[in-house]
């Protein structure tokens, strides 16, 4: 079924972390950053259904309105939350690794360039975060294509539609929680100094990823909702 296929690429793009901790040299901090990057890809697909999805109004004018004040307000708070998040992982998790971390103009001139090239190129944190991007992105195809956005700008009452504020809510829950059980794993492992909690630390990251994948993005993805979706 068309229903497993974005669960499927998510959970592959969970796993491939094992991959990367045994026999890549992963440490707390490069799965810091991949998840931090998740993250940043779920942000990214939840403005975009903010764009095409949801309820906004009543009228035409005021869903375009809605649409447009919403996407940039929020584009602009998950932005901001998220550039903080990462400078409280960058500095307290980076430790020894040759990175600055002492927050000055210098460190915000280099940082751009040791995240990208110091960590998600040369880690290959590439491979991952392609594939949860497309397993998102095919989850988003499927609720899209339920019901295509010019029906969402001239019907009243769409049926089965979300309001913007269950979406947003969708994506802070999911950070709140996602982040939880990584900072508490990270400390951990990063504690004992062993691989052991870091596989612990990617399993039990998967597991809760996968549970609100379902529950968020999922929510109520009938076997019938999904069949309509089928090319004939």
């Amino acid at each position: 079924m068309l229903l497993y296929l974005p669960i499927t690429v998510v959970l592959i793009s969970n796993l491939i972390p094992l991959i990367g901790v045994l026999f890549w040299g992963w440490s707390t901090f490069v799965l810091l950053m991949l998840y931090w990057a998740e993250t940043v890809i779920i942000a990214f697909w939840t403005l975009m259904r903010i764009l095409v999805g949801g309820d906004f109004a009543k009228n035409f004018f005021g869903e375009i309105l809605g649409r447009l004040f919403f996407f940039a307000f929020f584009l602009v708070h998950s932005g901001g939350f998220l550039f903080g998040h990462f400078i409280f992982l960058w500095t307290f998790f980076s430790g020894k690794r040759g990175h600055s971390t002492k927050l000055s103009e210098a460190f915000f001139q280099t940082m751009p360039d040791e995240f990208w090239k110091g960590i998600v190129l040369a880690s290959g944190l590439l491979i991952p975060l392609a594939i949860s991007f497309i397993g998102r992105g095919i989850a988003f195809v499927i609720e899209m294509r339920r019901l295509p956005l010019w029906k969402r700008l001239v019907d009243q009452d769409p049926s089965d539609e979300k309001e913007v504020g269950a979406i947003v809510g969708g994506l802070y829950t999911r950070i709140v929680i996602m982040h939880l059980v990584i900072l508490v794993g990270a400390a951990l492992a990063q504690k004992l100094g062993a691989i052991a909690p870091l596989i612990l630390l990617i399993i039990g990251k998967t597991i809760v990823d996968i549970w609100l994948f379902i529950k968020i993005d999922l929510k109520g993805r009938s076997a019938s909702t999904i069949d309509t979706v089928n090319v004939k």
